[in-house]
Parts: structure tokens; sequence; C-alpha cells
């Protein structure tokens, strides 16, 4: 049993061996409800940073997450659009 706040963990640097691959988290996509989203507002607050989030339909999200946490999430995106830029570019 780990004490409280030690996280085992093959890398210092990495949280994300605590969740699914990305291939399971878009498969299981059927399982969770969609949402559109308006525009967001980050704030830091302490150590961490607060996203805040508005769907179109209303429903607000607060979603508190560690800059490291948010650094990986905006290096998954960066590749995400990197990707679709590539895609566009060969078909042109």
């Amino acid at each position: 049993m780990l004490a409280r706040g030690s996280v085992a963990s093959p890398s210092r640097r990495s949280w994300r061996w605590l969740l699914p691959n990305k291939a399971t988290l878009v498969a299981a996509n059927d399982n969770v409800t969609s949402y559109t989203l308006k525009p967001a507002f980050a704030a830091k607050v302490g150590d961490h940073i607060k996203l805040a989030v508005e769907a179109e339909n209303g429903t607000n999200f607060k979603i508190v997450a560690t800059a490291e946490q948010f650094d990986a999430l905006k290096s998954d995106l960066q590749s995400i659009l990197a990707e679709g830029d590539a895609k566009a570019e060969a078909t042109e």
C-alpha cells in the first residue's frame, strides 16, 4: 500500500500511467456524454490551474489540474493539430 501522497510511478515526470491509454479513452467515448464547448477561461490558483468551461447546453465545468497535467494536454492537442495540418497540406 502506498503512503498518502506518494505515487509509485515508472517516471517521476509522468502521471499518465494512472490513466487508460488514449485509444481506450477514445473508444470509451460511447459511454460518456459529449459536450460542445463555448469559450473557456483559465486561472492559476496556488499550485494548480483552474479551467472554467461552459457547454452549449449551459452545463458548467471546473477542471482543476497541475501545470504538468495541462502541459501534457497542451502537447497532445498540439500533436493532434499538427497531424491535421499535415493531412490538409498532403491533400492540396
